[in-house]
């Protein structure tokens, strides 16, 4: 019960973080907003009012929203139009964006705990993190922390290379060159063909780290959110052209079976290695903000990249799009996300 209020609570606070970032961007633009809400309707309670803005409770905990004052408009006051469709598109295109810009910084920050505790790669150098029973890595005598040189003589200064040229030879022996605590080894060992999901030799790899000052850390955690953000863009790419490729999208109970593999993985730590630092939860949580950041950036209705390609076309053509077009557009693109959402969650609990 408590890893599953944990998630939730996590989950909330990245959304609600994500609608923060559309306030702050919608108050810099001078953009009034009437409320900002932790959750979602039914309202409990008003928490204060500061700047023309309610701040609030709502009794389902999941996130939060952002409310724009709404106007009247018309000869009679028939047609409802909030402060941000009456925006100038620039300014609306800033809104749109900060939400998802807020998911990637979150990214960051988590990125540099994660940093500053585990230290940051040392980049030219490939040392083995882990070693599966009975493969041929540990038939062959690898030990977690060696320093791979070479495979057969082609030097190894990334993982990519190591894997790259362990793939290469699938069934055919090739020779490691290692470097253990200041001597130098070479062990021969075969890959297994087909690969099983521990891999072609059995060995996880990675850089080696060493500790770094803030500065560093920041500029590492600036680095690798970015890989991730492109790493996600192109994943839709890379699993058309992968055959190893695979994925799919995950609901609630998805997300949450992956997060307890994640947290087990970080108590399995704590006990053989008396680490408490969640370095594999953040992880998770990582994944999830910027696959929140990135979907959200889609130029889909009643996604933040829905208002911003609209604000772009606007911004091109030099002419308002009519409210009502614009929010027939928003209330058909949020059916088709809910039908999708509810299409997804479903799934997951139906065989």
């Amino acid at each position: 019960m408590t890893s599953l209020l944990t998630f939730i609570a996590a989950l909330a606070v990245m959304i609600l973080l994500h609608e923060f970032g559309h306030f702050l961007a919608a108050r810099w633009m001078g953009i009034p907003i009437e409320e900002f809400g932790i959750g979602f309707p039914p309202r409990l309670m008003t928490l204060f009012t500061a700047g023309g803005t309610r701040f609030t409770i709502n009794a389902i905990p999941l996130g939060g929203f952002v409310r724009p004052k709404t106007y009247r408009r018309g000869e009679e006051g028939e047609e409802v139009v909030d402060a941000l469709t009456l925006a100038p598109p620039r300014q609306q295109l800033v809104v749109a964006a900060a939400g998802p810009v807020m998911n990637f910084f979150i990214a960051v920050v988590l990125y540099a705990l994660i940093f500053a505790h585990q230290g940051v790669p040392q980049m030219g150098k490939v040392v083995v993190m882990d070693v599966a029973p009975d493969s041929p890595a540990a038939q062959a005598g690898l030990q977690q922390g060696d320093q791979i040189l070479a495979v057969d003589h082609t030097p190894v200064t990334s993982p990519q290379t190591l894997h790259d040229e362990i793939y290469a030879h699938l069934g055919q022996p090739i020779t490691l060159t290692l470097q253990r605590q200041g001597q130098t080894l070479t062990v021969t060992l075969i890959p297994r063909n087909p690969p099983p999901p521990t891999g072609a030799i059995g060995i996880a790899m990675g850089y080696p780290l060493r500790s770094a000052n803030l500065f560093t850390a920041a500029w590492w955690s600036l680095r690798a959110t970015a890989e991730d953000i492109w790493r996600v863009v192109k994943l839709p790419v890379t699993m058309l052209r992968s055959r190893e490729a695979s994925g799919q999208l995950l609901g609630y109970k998805g997300m949450y079976n992956v997060y307890r593999q994640f947290r087990a993985a970080d108590m399995q730590a704590e006990r053989q290695q008396g680490d408490a630092f969640p370095l594999n939860t953040l992880v998770f949580f990582i994944m999830v903000t910027l696959s929140l950041g990135v979907f959200n950036l889609l130029p889909l209705p009643a996604l933040d990249g829905g208002r911003i390609a609209i604000a772009l076309v606007e911004m091109v053509v030099r002419r308002r799009l009519p409210v009502q077009v614009v929010n027939a557009i928003n209330l058909v693109g949020f059916v088709l996300l809910l039908g999708l959402l509810l299409l997804i969650n479903l799934r997951e609990w139906v065989p």
